[in-house]
């Protein structure tokens, strides 16, 4: 799955805080998925066989909205991971990490190893990790070739080092019909 994100950067789709979205406007069983602030790889993980299907992994430009959220300014160099994560062998989740140079300090240095693994499964090994509030948006089907409905994602920052890492997740219609399978998150 190819994503164009020339398109997103002319969407005119906004971020709003967890708290301030109405929830009723969510499918039920997505809910819960955008709402936790724990490890969804380690959950899925408890439960099936998780895959990491890697879109792009290299240095890039952010778009201007995840330079804002870092504060960064155009100059920083940031490294741009976009992956699908697949449970059972169905795609349940796209990922987009922007990690700026800046970051890229200590143990986070070995996030441009990660190849086929999971970038939550490394972060949240990390005691001294703080995660900014969860925001959510509501992106367009068009988004996603193949994708027939809105899609709903959340993004928040992670820090540890330097501006920290900003993780946005999308997560596809499939995800919901976990929740029976998997249980509370």
């Amino acid at each position: 799955m190819y994503i164009d994100h020339t398109i997103a950067q002319k969407l005119a789709y906004r971020w709003h805080p967890i708290h301030q979205v109405n929830k009723t406007k969510i499918p039920s069983g997505l809910w819960p998925w955008l709402s936790t602030s724990a490890s969804l790889t380690k959950k899925l993980r408890q439960y099936g066989e998780l895959s990491v299907v890697v879109l792009e992994d290299g240095w890039g430009k952010p778009t201007q909205r995840e330079r804002k959220k870092l504060g960064l300014a155009s100059r920083h160099a940031v490294r741009i991971r976009t992956v699908l994560l697949k449970f059972n062998n169905e795609i349940v989740i796209y990922g987009r990490s922007i990690i700026p140079a800046q970051s890229l300090k200590g143990h986070w240095r070995r996030v441009c190893q990660l190849k086929e693994k999971p970038l939550g499964g490394y972060l949240f090994r990390h005691r001294c990790l703080s995660r900014s509030a969860i925001e959510i948006t509501e992106l367009p089907a068009s988004l996603f070739p193949g994708v027939n409905k809105k899609v709903w994602a959340r993004r928040s920052v992670f820090q540890q080092y330097g501006p920290g890492i900003l993780v946005s997740e999308a997560f596809f219609d499939t995800i919901p019909g976990l929740q029976p399978l998997i249980g509370p998150l």
